[in-house]
């Protein structure tokens, strides 16, 4: 009985539907058929007020667009002319030049007065002619170049390449022409072309024995077109390309002022815009001239070497009627599409609110379980399919691969480029790494720079995780070309962490593959590395000691040892060096190996630093009195010496102990120096202007020039421990040990030898007059209360006077 009401209420259900749902179709074919009549009769109308000038319409559009193409035709047939006026002045030069190989400023100026060259090509702006020089070659260019210049030699009137340092080969503009109104002049005679773009320019035509039109700019003033021609011996171009390199003579190349080449092209045509436009290293160049109209119509004409011109004319004129048939048509189709929408609205709105329920509640599941910002899973979608996949490893017998991969020193790029095109870059980068796996594995951001990657596992193989390692490795070191504003493609590293099914769960598989990314960072990035479960405990203590590291300063775990040094004549101690110490809570005293490094890539060694500065110059203002002087020397960091607030923490801590600033020396490495070199050099003269002395620590080992040594203001060199230890070893050692410390002398430098270890050390560098000695042999580190009892012996102390005895003996 009850199944029976149920079937009667369905079947009325049915009824009222086929009721409801009839009324509706007539209607819309009412309303269909009035819109379709609407729009007919509305439709006549405008064809019949359309239809009476239509003719004479198109007659004058043909006529337009004829002349504006007899227009473009013309200005890109002018163009092209002059650029070939410019190609066969060059190979004018080129004759000349191969004539004269030895030609100089001077002769090519008299060549281009006899000519008349500036006369008669208004858009001339210079003409050069360039030699490629084999490093063997050099010295005798050198001598050929002082004595005819081509541009300004260096401060010593001498011929020096620029950039400094040797290469296999060089370009140099042998000799040039500018024209008076031209501001590139002035071009160090040694200025080495194939430094810049235009040296791939000059190869180019050396290679391919055909000129070229290329632009440069050698930042003086605007862009410039220069057309190229190699010249070869005897001035016939070689057939291969080895005969070509080798009878190469050089090149010419005319510069010529891009806009005004425009202007006088297009002076015959004032009404049309025109552009000459190219793609390449310096980017997307363009010149114009003339005013580009709105809707004008506009032609392309290619040149040369991928150049094109576009011409700009005026817009093609339309119907001027006042256009009431068309408002009419409009008005009727608008009035009845709308009553149309109307009727729909109505009848469909249940199901579209049931539609939009749907795609509402699907768009915060996708939010949930996706990144927003790459559109890749998150970490809960991550940790869901790696279970997944787990129990499906376990069913076939087969195992699981996750890759967690960080991108390397992603901060510089937000630092830099700002936080736009750093999430632009990370939309990139998950794009990239889809690309690089199959459709089956998956792909997912935990959250900043960090991505996991889920291999299927019923295809995981013993070699498939280092093979993909190495694909992601590879796509990551391509540049990526940003669609934000960016002048040049962005480049980044990234490093892998491995780890491979063993019975584990999904959160213990991805923290096993955190610990194989972290030892890969360690190991330098830009690599990968595989989970190794015997190292697992060696990454926990170096997690562990990088976390505690952010409140060891606040915890008084820090403390400074102090290693004397002494004088090489008497031994007296003549100052010591503060050496920073950790003394962990758990794992006791960490070597300063271990902790460091972590300092400075945490950006904490700026905090400490200050925190040792101001101890060590407490500690030598209590050590010091009126009958002792005693130095002290504080290590001082990269980060350090980048940190605008160096200059006046120096200073507060001078003040607040009243230290003799000559007592306090910062010991710097040659690579801090060398790092930023212009604003090194400020910020350490600024220090010198308080009295701080400078030493350079670890001479030797790093790659500063003896011009950056007397340019930055240096007291004291110490010579690293590795030229100590091999000084003893061999005569060449020796000698260059004796090298270093007369070269400090000459600069009228302290000299300090650090790690010395052994007698006969000792005893060599006694012999080589070196001014301090440091190391193990004379004193280990010490606290600074035996340091305290150190300096209240009258004496030298014992070690120190057993020394002084087996030296002289």
């Amino acid at each position: 009985m009850n199944w029976r009401r149920n079937g009667n209420r369905a079947d009325s259900d049915g009824r009222i539907h086929q009721r409801v749902r009839w009324p509706r179709l007539a209607w819309a074919l009412i309303l269909l058929v009035l819109f379709v009549l609407g729009a007919f009769g509305s439709y006549r109308a405008a064809v019949a007020q359309d239809n009476q000038d239509n003719h004479q319409q198109q007659l004058v559009a043909e006529t337009e667009r004829r002349s504006f193409e007899l227009a473009t035709s013309q200005i890109s047939s002018s163009l092209s002319l002059a650029l070939q006026r410019y190609a066969d002045l060059a190979n004018g030069a080129g004759a000349f030049f191969s004539d004269h190989p030895q030609v100089t400023n001077g002769d090519i100026n008299r060549w281009m007065q006899i000519i008349k060259a500036g006369e008669r090509h208004p858009e001339l702006r210079g003409l050069g002619i360039a030699v490629i020089v084999q490093d063997a070659d050099l010295a005798t260019y050198a001598a050929q170049a002082e004595a005819n210049p081509s541009g300004p030699l260096n401060d010593l009137g001498r011929f020096e390449p620029i950039p400094v340092g040797p290469r296999e080969y060089y370009c140099f503009v042998q000799a040039v022409w500018n024209h008076p109104d031209s501001v590139v002049s002035g071009l160090p005679a040694g200025l080495d072309i194939c430094a810049l773009d235009i040296g791939l320019v000059l190869l180019s035509a050396r290679d391919s024995g055909a000129g070229s039109l290329a632009a440069t700019d050698l930042g003086k003033e605007a862009i410039l077109l220069v057309v190229y021609t190699p010249v070869f011996v005897d001035g016939v171009v070689p057939a291969t390309l080895e005969e070509r390199q080798q009878a190469f003579l050089g090149a010419v190349g005319t510069a010529l002022d891009p806009v005004l080449l425009l202007s006088t092209v297009a002076a015959t045509h004032p009404e049309f815009g025109v552009e000459l436009r190219h793609d390449d290293q310096l980017g997307n160049l363009t010149f114009s001239t003339g005013r580009v109209q709105v809707g004008a119509q506009t032609a392309v004409a290619e040149l040369v070497d991928g150049w094109e011109v576009q011409v700009s004319g005026a817009p093609l004129r339309v119907d001027d009627s006042d256009g009431a048939p068309l408002r009419l048509l409009i008005a009727g189709l608008g009035a009845s599409l709308m009553l149309a929408i109307l009727v729909y609205v109505l009848g469909t709105s249940r199901s579209r609110a049931l539609h939009v329920v749907r795609d509402k509640t699907d768009l915060l599941r996708h939010q949930a379980l996706h990144d927003p910002l790459t559109g890749l899973p998150n970490r809960s979608l991550i940790l869901d399919r790696l279970e997944h996949l787990l129990a499906r490893a376990e069913r076939n017998g087969g195992t699981a691969v996750v890759l967690f991969i960080d991108l390397d020193e992603f901060k510089i790029i937000n630092d830099t480029l700002g936080h736009e095109q750093g999430d632009e870059l990370l939309r990139v980068v998950g794009i990239r790494l889809r690309s690089a796996l199959r459709d089956a594995d998956t792909v997912g951001r935990l959250g900043g720079d960090e991505f996991v990657a889920l291999l299927d596992s019923s295809e995981v193989s013993t070699a498939q995780p280092v093979l993909v390692a190495e694909r992601i490795l590879e796509v990551m070191r391509q540049p990526f070309e940003l669609t934000t504003q960016s002048e040049m493609p962005v480049r980044i590293t990234a490093t892998v962490g491995v780890a491979i099914s063993d019975g584990r769960t999904g959160r213990d598989l991805i923290r096993n593959a955190d610990f194989a990314l972290y030892q890969a960072k360690a190991a330098g990035k830009n690599r990968y590395e595989i989970f190794n479960p015997e190292s697992q405990g060696a990454l926990s203590r170096r997690a562990e000691l990088e976390f505690d590291l952010r409140t060891a300063l606040q915890s008084d775990q820090f403390e400074l040892m102090y290693q004397p040094l002494y004088a090489s004549e008497t031994l007296d101690v003549t100052a010591v060096e503060a050496l920073l110490r950790w003394r962990h809570p758990k794992f006791g005293l960490v070597e300063p190996g271990d902790f460091i490094p972590m300092l400075e890539r945490t950006g904490h060694i700026i905090e400490v630093g200050h925190w040792v500065l101001h101890k060590a110059c407490r500690q030598a203002a209590q050590w010091n009195d009126s009958s002792r002087r005693l130095g002290m020397s504080v290590n001082v960091s990269v980060r350090q010496l980048d940190d605008d607030n160096m200059v006046a923490e120096t200073a507060e801590a001078l003040g607040a102990t009243g230290l003799d600033p000559s007592l306090l020396t910062f010991e710097v490495t040659e690579t801090a120096l060398m790092r930023s070199p212009e604003a090194t050099a400020a910020r350490l003269s600024a220090l010198k202007r308080l009295g701080v002395r400078i030493a350079i620590d670890d001479f030797g080992t790093g790659y500063s020039s003896l011009a950056y040594l007397q340019r930055f203001p240096v007291d004291c060199i110490k010579i690293d421990r590795t030229f100590i230890n091999a000084m003893t070893e061999s005569a060449e050692s020796h000698a260059l040990l004796h090298t270093l410390v007369q070269l400090g002398k000459l600069l009228g430098l302290d000299t300090v030898a650090e790690g010395v270890e052994t007698h006969a050390q000792l005893e060599a560098l006694r012999s080589e007059q070196i001014d301090v000695v440091q190391g193990f042999l004379l004193a280990r580190p010490e606290s600074a209360a035996a340091i305290q009892r150190r300096l209240h012996m009258s004496a030298i102390p014992t070690a120190a006077s057993e020394l002084v005895s087996h030296s002289s003996n």
